[in-house]
């Protein structure tokens, strides 16, 4: 990247609180651990895999009698072919999957090429990535269930990269 193109995300709301912190010719060196920035963020490697799956094993916490059948999978390689999402709903053949995953956000410099969500500003429900155009059905679901809820959301058209939904969504007769 264009060394203009760059800059690094120290979790600061804007350019004035970024500056009472940083100075031009400040240097810095990634660590691969764990860190807070400013305010409620934190940093770190693969800590969007670890969100996932934290988020799942609190679901199944939460999760009281069903009369469905459900599967949680903590799947490898996505970011190489999602060949475990791939396996895993081949060998489950669901009705219905939904991947829990990060996504881009448009709201940081230079981003304006990758989505609609925004940082902070809730949940973010996929309607389309370059994998994937999500069922309109279980959009609506989750936007309903969001409201129902109260649980803050937005819709998410990504325009660059993919999750495992998408190889989810081709597995034998589609999901």
């Amino acid at each position: 990247p264009e060394i203009g193109s760059m800059y690094i995300d120290i979790g600061a709301k804007n350019k004035k609180e970024a500056e009472r912190y940083v100075k031009v010719g400040d240097f810095f060196v990634c660590k691969p651990n764990l860190r807070k920035l400013l305010g409620q963020r934190y940093v770190g490697r693969p800590l969007d895999d670890r969100v996932g799956c934290a988020i799942l094993i609190q679901a199944l916490r939460e999760l009281n009698k069903t009369e469905n059948d459900i599967y949680m999978v903590f799947s490898v390689q996505e970011e190489v072919g999602c060949r475990g999402a791939r396996t895993a709903a081949y060998g489950i053949d669901p009705d219905f999957g939904i991947a829990v995953d990060v996504t881009g956000v448009d709201d940081v410099p230079g981003a304006d090429k990758w989505g609609t969500a925004k940082l902070g500003k809730g949940a973010a429900i996929k309607v389309m990535d370059l994998s994937v155009i999500c069922h309109p059905e279980v959009v609506k679901i989750l936007s309903d269930l969001s409201e129902e809820k109260k649980i803050a959301a937005q819709k998410d058209i990504l325009r660059a990269g993919g999750t495992d939904a998408g190889a989810i969504h081709v597995s034998r007769m589609g999901v």
